[in-house]
């Protein structure tokens, strides 16, 4: 038998220990998937087309004997000169209407999809759509105080978009950028949202795709200053801010040049919500390093710090009690997800950012209380997997948050709740490791 020195023998262990601990290692997250990896056939089957979209939301309204109204209240590909022929308009923007914008019930607006590559909110919108158009008493309970109004897509163009004959979903609207059709000078740069190339990351983030149409990130083209068009400002002075990288960048607010950001600003200014709620998706995080559950969602009252308009000088800021109704929001749309220690309940709070140019940011200035909704995964990175699941993460907190606007029960919660929300942590690079 051979025999080992004293000195070996302990390293030997230590190995086999070692060894041990990574095969025993739990997963990174639980639940630990499921993700798309490698080139692995992506399903978004089960999402809705512009045009299923379209016939989903007459149906309803013909079906909820009066109860829902669909409005169209705007188009994509909108250029600022106007609308050259039919076919410009592209695609329309709906409003579902559940009541009107009546100053004596409460008012709620929701608007998802500003990302075409973000789709479950959309599919959760319709859910949400189909319940209320249903009614029954708690139904009609909530429709008797509160207005609620839905635009379930205002990125027409990136959800439905191809890439090499497949429907390939992308972040950006369709746009060129030709400053001399706005009598801005010929040379002058873009919005820093602008994407020349037209091009989106890749599957499971590997690299980018370029499918070559130009566009924006809808959700920069915002502005505190609600009435801002660029076509109605000084052409020098706007030209020298974009000219500027000090100025142009996200610590400013967009530039109104798109349809879609102006369609979504009209029906603000119209309704004049108490609540808004904009629903995207995100990443992958674990709750903290002590609790591995995967967060299925993040959340937000706040996203914008004061404002001063460059061009006008009006200030802006957050109103005390309207960020109080924002974390009363956020915190109940918490609360609804507690279910014992399951994932669920694995809420986050989104990271601290100032974002004047989004929707969220601009309407929060200007006295909306605001609440973000960040749903894990993206269409190249989660597919429809969870989709079921995740629906849930946004019907089940919007329910609450209607009930408790109308039995006044939302003034109740305590702002503490929100604050408690665990900040954004634990930032999964690539869920497809596995450790």
């Amino acid at each position: 038998m051979k025999k080992f020195s004293k000195a070996v023998i302990p390293a030997a262990m230590a190995l086999t220990m070692a060894l041990s601990t990574t095969a025993l290692a739990g997963p990174q997250s639980n639940p630990n998937g499921p993700y798309i990896e490698g080139e692995q056939n992506i399903s978004l089957s089960s999402y809705m087309s512009n045009e299923e979209l379209t016939k989903t939301l007459q149906k309803l309204e013909a079906s909820s004997k009066g109860k829902m109204k669909l409005e169209v209240v705007g188009y994509s590909n909108h250029t600022l000169d106007g609308y050259k022929t039919e076919a410009d308009k592209g695609d329309p923007l709906y409003v579902v209407k559940f009541g009107d914008a009546d100053p004596n019930k409460k008012r709620i607006l929701i608007t998802t999809q500003i990302h075409g590559n973000e789709q479950i909110g959309t599919e959760a919108a319709i859910d949400i759509i189909q319940k209320l158009s249903s009614g029954g008493q708690e139904i009609d309970e909530i429709l008797d105080k509160v207005s609620i109004w839905i635009m379930p897509r205002i990125n027409p163009e990136g959800s439905d978009n191809t890439f090499e004959g497949k429907w390939y979903p992308t972040r950006y609207t369709h746009q060129t950028w030709l400053p001399e059709n706005i009598a801005l000078p010929s040379g002058t740069v873009a919005p820093w949202y602008y994407n020349a190339d037209g091009s989106e990351r890749g599957q499971a983030n590997e690299g980018r795709v370029v499918y070559g149409i130009p566009g924006y990130d809808q959700n920069r083209d915002y502005n505190p200053n609600l009435d801002f068009r660029v076509e109605k400002e000084d052409k020098n002075k706007v030209s020298a801010f974009l000219n500027s990288k000090a100025t142009n960048n996200s610590n400013y607010g967009g530039f109104y040049v798109t349809a879609e950001a102006r369609t979504v600003t009209k029906v603000f200014q119209e309704f004049k919500p108490d609540v808004f709620v904009d629903v995207h998706h995100r990443g992958f995080n674990t709750l903290s390093d002590e609790d591995n559950r995967s967060v299925p969602v993040q959340v937000a009252a706040v996203v914008a710090d004061p404002y001063t308009d460059p061009f006008s000088g009006k200030q802006y800021e957050v109103d005390e009690e309207v960020l109080k109704l924002g974390k009363q929001v956020n915190a109940l749309a918490n609360l609804a997800l507690q279910r014992g220690n399951s994932h669920y309940g694995a809420v986050q709070k989104y990271p601290d950012v100032n974002l004047p140019g989004t929707a969220l940011g601009a309407f929060a200035l200007n006295d909306a209380a605001i609440m973000l909704i960040e749903i894990k995964g993206q269409s190249q990175t989660l597919g429809q997997k969870q989709a079921g699941m995740l629906k849930e993460t946004v019907k089940v907190p919007l329910f609450e948050v209607f009930k408790g606007l109308a039995d006044g029960s939302i003034h109740d919660v305590d702002t503490a709740i929100y604050d408690a929300i665990p900040e954004s942590t634990n930032r999964i690079e690539d869920p497809s490791t596995r450790d």
